[in-house]
């Protein structure tokens, strides 16, 4: 396959991502990141540390933490310092939280159910496939990250 093909491949994953983005939004009622802060607070029943959010959503802290700001004044979630260890923040969905995670599951469902209606090999192919695109980006990124230190250090 050659550049080009390579290009207009990555380009149509970017316009589908930004496709999906919106459409999830305009269903749901909710952006993507913070429906998925939100289901993942109803499913865990409780209050979880930051810090497992982020490992349990594979994002950046700070990304997080810009997520939760809003979610709070919305008092849809609350933050409180851990009774044991104060370094840490804990996060717990509210009763609106709740109400309006409960509220938004059906539409999910409907979006997923309508969105994602592909043959179930397709969808294992296209797992497949992103999967292994994802591992790909990690390796060029790291690469990259690499170069740059060897020429940091021999600056």
């Amino acid at each position: 396959m050659e550049a080009q093909d390579r290009i207009a491949i990555m380009q149509q994953f970017g316009r589908t991502y930004r496709a999906f983005m919106s459409a999830f939004e305009a269903q749901v009622g909710h952006p993507l990141p913070r429906w998925r802060i939100l289901l993942a607070l109803h499913e865990q029943e409780g209050a979880s540390s930051q810090k497992r959010l982020v490992e349990r959503l594979r994002v950046d802290p700070g990304a997080l933490t810009r997520q939760l700001k809003p979610l709070e004044s919305l008092g849809w979630i609350a933050r409180s310092a851990d009774e044991r260890d104060n370094r840490i923040t804990n996060v717990k969905l509210t009763a609106a939280g709740r109400e309006v995670v409960e509220a938004g599951l059906p539409r999910r469902n409907d979006f997923l159910r309508v969105a994602m209606s592909l043959p179930d090999d397709a969808l294992t192919a296209l797992s497949s496939a992103l999967r292994m695109m994802e591992e790909r980006i990690g390796v060029a990124a790291a690469q990259t990250a690499d170069a740059g230190s060897a020429t940091t250090a021999t600056d």
